[in-house]
């Protein structure tokens, strides 16, 4: 764990360092957050939000590579209470409107046009939130929904791992993972990776701010102006695919994918790949280098369904990286 009172830089991959990369902090209510831009200046930005416990690290993994071929460039951040952003050790320092402000700082702080704004779990409960309190993009990425609404407290996965975190704190979940070798290797590795660069204070909060916690409602989703794009994993029970088809069915223009947990084995830019067709199918503009564009967004009737076949057919991981 990071110890308290450190401060650390913004981890990327090693496979982005032959990119063009800026580093800089987003200031925030409270403290900062650490960002970086992948990609060439002037291309049009997708700013994405990493999920609870996630980290910027991950979305470069999964991302930079599709983003930028593309032709756009990628806007990551660790969250607050993350990685190498500033602490936020209380569980409403993680609520969903602090973290949806915080995406809308970020995308704010971006020069130029940004199409896509979007996250992983609670992120992409964020990119809904922040839209449609006034952030503005072409699309919205939502991957991995985790619920709709207000979740019952005590109820479901993250609950379940909140009660544990606050009855052992979070060391013997990172011991466990480390004995887990049922879980898909590359998941595994990219929690191992994540979750001890965390503020163990913070992490907790995080990870103890999602029982009970808010996502994106009925009428929020039904009132999102730009299209939305949806990645799901059809047997996570921390993120149903029957949510992410909820969320489909309510939004009034978008487009559903889907991706199996071994599919990423080896190639966590499937994940990215998959993202960009499915921003493309919806017509989105900005340079995503499609041999035949769509109609741009807000015209024609409302899409909902398969977009381009992205890849195989579909399952998800026990925990959100």
């Amino acid at each position: 764990m990071t110890p308290p009172g450190q401060m650390s830089s913004l981890v990327l991959p090693s496979e982005v360092d032959e990119l063009d990369v800026r580093r800089r902090r987003v200031g925030v209510p409270g403290g900062w957050l650490a960002a970086a831009e992948l990609g060439v200046a002037d291309a049009p930005a997708w700013v994405l939000a990493h999920g609870a416990g996630s980290s910027a690290r991950f979305l470069a993994a999964a991302f930079a590579a599709p983003v930028l071929h593309a032709g756009a460039r990628l806007v990551v951040y660790d969250l607050r209470g993350h990685g190498a952003s500033s602490h936020a050790r209380r569980p409403c320092d993680h609520h969903l409107d602090v973290h949806a402000a915080d995406l809308a700082a970020v995308a704010a702080s971006v020069q130029g046009s940004v199409t896509v704004v979007g996250g992983v779990s609670l992120g992409a409960h964020a990119a809904v939130r922040a839209v449609t309190t006034g952030t503005r993009a072409d699309a919205v990425l939502g991957c991995l929904p985790a619920w709709l609404g207000l979740s019952r407290p005590g109820r479901g996965p993250h609950a379940a791992l909140a009660a544990r975190i606050t009855r052992e704190g979070v060391g013997p979940t990172i011991a466990e993972l480390r004995a887990d070798h049922a879980l898909a290797p590359w998941l595994r590795a990219t929690l191992l990776a994540d979750y001890p660069r965390h503020d163990a204070a913070s992490l907790e909060a995080a990870l103890c701010a999602l029982d009970g916690a808010e996502a994106p409602s009925v009428a929020e989703l039904r009132a999102l102006a730009p299209p939305l794009a949806i990645i799901g994993w059809p047997d996570d029970p921390g993120h149903p695919l029957a949510v992410a088809r909820r969320w489909r069915d309510l939004a009034p223009r978008s487009a559903l994918s889907t991706l199996t947990i071994g599919s990423l084995e080896g190639q966590l830019s499937r994940l990215g790949r998959t993202a960009v067709v499915t921003v493309r199918s919806l017509g989105v503009d900005g340079d995503l280098r499609s041999p035949a564009r769509s109609r741009p967004p807000g015209r024609g009737r409302a899409r909902h369904g398969r977009p381009a076949r992205p890849g195989p057919d579909r399952a998800g991981p026990p925990a959100t990286p």
